[in-house]
């Protein structure tokens, strides 16, 4: 079985919404790089990122906390959240 630990990402950190509610968001931490890290740490060999405000606005919003993780970490990552297109 393979586990994709999942960070959700609001405003460059990491959340969780209640029922999907942008305005009722629990902040889980203030580094999404340093979260990555230490599941990739933990054993992951996935990652699964969230752009919310992405997803919301149409457009990737987070890029600088994306960046940042991919930056940090070594396994792969999908990422969701506000891509239309390839561009």
């Amino acid at each position: 079985m393979i586990l994709y630990p999942a960070i959700d990402l609001k405003d460059g950190r990491c959340v969780r919404l209640l029922r999907g509610d942008m305005d009722k968001a629990t902040v889980f931490g203030e580094d999404p790089a340093a979260q990555a890290l230490a599941f990739q740490k933990a054993g992951c060999d996935w990652l699964h990122l969230v752009d919310l405000n992405g997803a919301f606005a149409g457009a990737p919003v987070n890029a600088d906390a994306v960046e940042a993780i991919l930056a940090a970490v070594e396994v792969p990552a999908q990422l969701g959240g506000g891509i239309r297109d390839m561009r």
